[in-house]
């Protein structure tokens, strides 16, 4: 049966949101988005309306990509094909064509879960390779405790872009601040956080010591707190696991989902 591809533009948030639940369904991952937390997080990450797509089949959705830019950086930031599709084979042309159809791209990124190994067979017919493991974490139920200052987003973003560049993975990086529903806590003058408000659950998106006073336990010190102040706070899939010591140590747990960055460049 042929498919129609329809960039994301063609269509509301609305429908987005509900074409992206339903392409979901019975995933190990489930998305249950609202249309306003959709838009949120999507645009925060850099959502390309013209690159992103969904394929149809008789006027009815069979799956959907969602593709974020910044520069000539790209990342497939979710892919799913409804149930009655499934196992047909659809996924590499489809994936393939639609990368083939990114301009001025030279790197292209994506997340797999670490289990997931057809999936990653598939990303890797495709020119992908495995850059590096990312995990989650989650504090220990404790009684809350307040203690952290209010910092500014401006204040934050000075610091970071004052040092050195970082490679961040995507869902973490300082550039999706400005339109992400969060709030920037300090710690002394030189340790920042950022809290993700998006949801009802608040999420520890971002930690920052600046250069000149790691290793002095100061990261570990905020981690700590902040747990105290959001006790049981969890991150995204999304911390590289070389920093695994840090969370450990500061009394933080490893998520049982990991996952793979992938990574494919021109």
């Amino acid at each position: 049966m042929p498919f129609t591809a329809v960039p994301a533009y063609a269509l509301s948030i609305t429908e987005l949101t509900d074409i992206l639940g339903r392409c979901f369904q019975d995933y190990f991952v489930p998305f249950t988005l609202t249309p306003e937390q959709f838009a949120a997080r999507f645009i925060a990450e850099g959502l390309s309306f013209a690159d992103s797509c969904v394929w149809f089949a008789d006027n009815e959705p069979v799956a959907i990509a969602l593709i974020t830019r910044r520069g000539n950086r790209a990342r497939l930031a979710a892919f799913a094909i409804q149930p009655g599709w499934r196992g047909k084979g659809l996924t590499k042309p489809m994936l393939g064509a639609l990368f083939a159809g990114l301009k001025d791209v030279t790197s292209l990124s994506l997340e797999v879960i670490r289990e997931n190994a057809p999936a990653i067979a598939l990303y890797e017919s495709l020119g992908f390779s495995i850059a590096r493991d990312l995990c989650g974490y989650q504090g220990k139920r404790v009684e809350p405790v307040a203690g952290l200052a209010e910092g500014s987003l401006d204040g934050l973003l000075c610091a970071v872009y004052r040092g050195p560049a970082e490679n961040t993975p995507w869902q973490l990086d300082p550039l999706s601040f400005p339109s992400l529903p969060c709030r920037i806590l300090k710690d002394g003058e030189h340790a920042w956080a950022v809290i993700a408000t998006l949801t009802a659950t608040p999420q520890l998106r971002y930690l920052f010591v600046e250069p000149a006073y790691r290793r002095q336990g100061l990261a570990r010190q905020l981690l700590q707190k902040i747990n105290a102040q959001y006790p049981g706070i969890g991150t995204p899939v999304a911390v590289p696991a070389a920093l695994a010591s840090l969370f450990e140590g500061a009394g933080y747990q490893e998520m049982v989902i990991a996952q793979y960055e992938m990574v494919r460049t021109a």
